[in-house]
Order: C-alpha cells, then structure tokens, then sequence
C-alpha cells in the first residue's frame, strides 16, 4: 500500500492518469481539464508521475516550446485501478 499510494496517492495524480490514458496531452490542456489544479501542483504532479515511470514526456524543441504527456506502457497498469476508482466514485454520488 505504502509503495502503491507513493506513486498515485496524490490529490490529482490518479485524474492526471484518468486524462492522460485517453491520449497525449499538453500541460494547458490539462490545466483545463482540471480547472482546480494550481500550475505549481501540476508541475509537480506530472514530474512525480514521471519519475514513477507512470508517464512519459515529450520535449518538441521547438519555438514556442511544445511538450506532450501520455502514459506510459508501464502506466497502462494502473488502468484497472482508474477504472475502478471512477465506478465507486459514481456509486458514492449515487449513494447521497
């Protein structure tokens, strides 16, 4: 557990991967898409994320700089626990 919550225990780690497992993203996207998430914690969220080996990033080199996120293929492990994450979480809506 101790390992597991290390690597996608963070507040927004687990939506990082729910939206990123869908295809690459760029870093304004997921701004975006997660509206609540400061720019500080994202950085930060992806580069735990990377380090974990959970996603991959993609420096274009290009001017304007361009850089892609997408889960990795050891990432894709972690689908199951997604999708599992994401049905309980409607159930609980449902609950109340």
């Amino acid at each position: 557990m101790t390992a597991a919550l290390n690597a996608i225990g963070g507040k927004w780690s687990m939506i990082c991967l729910y939206w990123l497992d869908t295809g690459p993203r760029r870093f304004n996207e997921l701004r975006r898409l997660m509206p609540d998430i400061s720019h500080k914690v994202l950085t930060a969220t992806l580069r735990n994320l990377e380090q974990e080996g959970l996603i991959s990033r993609t420096d274009f080199l290009e001017v304007p700089p361009r850089v892609d996120y997408r889960i990795s293929a050891y990432g894709e492990s972690v689908r199951p626990l997604i999708e599992a994450v994401r049905l309980w979480g409607r159930a609980h809506l449902a609950r109340n």
